[in-house]
């Protein structure tokens, strides 16, 4: 599959099916997101991968997933055989900044640039997993409360959210939580020049 074919077809995915997935394939994926760009190579994504059943379900219930069920969806996080949790090390970039060749550091930065890097990793693990044909989907860290402690994370770890991949459901239903909507047109996104162009 081609880059741009993964960028079309990528979508998120509410629903897998129960065949196991293989964590070790999970794992090499997240090390090729992990090549994303990073603010002064600080290298600062990581990802926790959460297989274990009992956790996945300690996640789903943070996340409310009863609720969700009890209006009528599927099961969402609790089915899908892993969740991997994208993390911003906001500590790796204060420690290379802290080296002789750079100066002006995240104290002084308008953009926490950990943020960009790792939202950046998980892109490129959603499009990883398309091209895998995996189904993917992502809840934000503010739906899962308390997922830094479920996940043992270090002060100044910050988890994006939860990554849910699985093999695509057998109805081929993707559960999406909201209608689907088309894409806004191109002269609607870019710009030239400047914005009121």
């Amino acid at each position: 599959m081609e880059l741009q074919d993964a960028i079309r077809a990528r979508r998120m995915v509410r629903r897998t099916s129960d065949v196991p997935l293989d964590v070790a394939h999970v794992e090499s994926l997240c090390d090729l997101a992990r090549r994303a760009p990073s603010a002064g190579n600080a290298q600062g994504q990581a990802f926790v991968v959460v297989a274990e059943p009992d956790r996945r379900r300690a996640l789903a219930t943070a996340a409310g997933e009863d609720a969700w069920v009890a209006r009528g969806y599927p099961a969402w996080l609790s089915t899908a055989p892993v969740h991997v949790v994208p993390c911003a090390d906001e500590r790796a970039y204060h420690r290379r900044y802290d080296e002789p060749d750079k100066h002006a550091g995240p104290d002084t930065w308008d953009v926490p640039y950990w943020w960009v890097d790792a939202g950046a990793a998980m892109q490129n693990l959603l499009l990883l997993a398309t091209e895998a044909g995996l189904a993917a989907g992502f809840l934000g860290a503010h739906a899962v409360p308390g997922l830094a402690a479920l996940l043992d994370l270090p002060a100044r770890v910050h988890p994006l959210g939860v990554v849910t991949l699985g093999h695509p459901h057998p109805d081929g239903t993707p559960t999406t939580r909201s209608v689907r909507r088309g894409r806004r047109p191109t002269t609607a996104v870019v710009h030239r020049e400047r914005w009121s162009q």
